[in-house]
């Protein structure tokens, strides 16, 4: 019964697209680390594309052992998901105040990704 709603809890975690939350919960219930791993690029992807949080991208991919390049492929391949969907408003350009410019999230990205020692987690 207790295994029946964290899945329950799990699901809603996913369906409310809280995926660091998700990943967290999955992490506990001890589900396969390939589910885990993909329940961690959406959080990474979103930390990253939605929120714009490099220091909080840069604290999730340590948390869960993911090193620079793996951030990068992630990434990556986060954007080709929004690019498939057709939802390209969280790739398009907005203001970032670590650098006073509009980046798109590529270039927010690249950025990021150069000067990730840098970044305080």
């Amino acid at each position: 019964m207790h295994e029946k709603s964290d899945h329950e809890a799990l699901t809603r975690e996913i369906e409310r697209g809280h995926f660091g939350r998700a990943a967290h919960m999955a992490e506990q219930t001890g589900l396969p680390r390939e589910e885990i791993k993909k329940l961690l690029s959406k959080a990474l992807g979103q930390m990253a594309a939605i929120y714009r949080n490099a220091p909080g991208t840069k604290h999730l991919a340590l948390k869960y052992g993911f090193s620079r390049e793996e951030v990068g492929e992630a990434l990556k391949k986060f954007v080709d998901e929004m690019k498939k969907e057709g939802n390209q408003k969280p790739l398009e350009p907005c203001y970032d105040h670590g650098t006073g410019k509009y980046l798109s999230f590529e270039d927010w990205m690249d950025h990021y990704l150069k000067v990730w020692d840098k970044i305080a987690a």
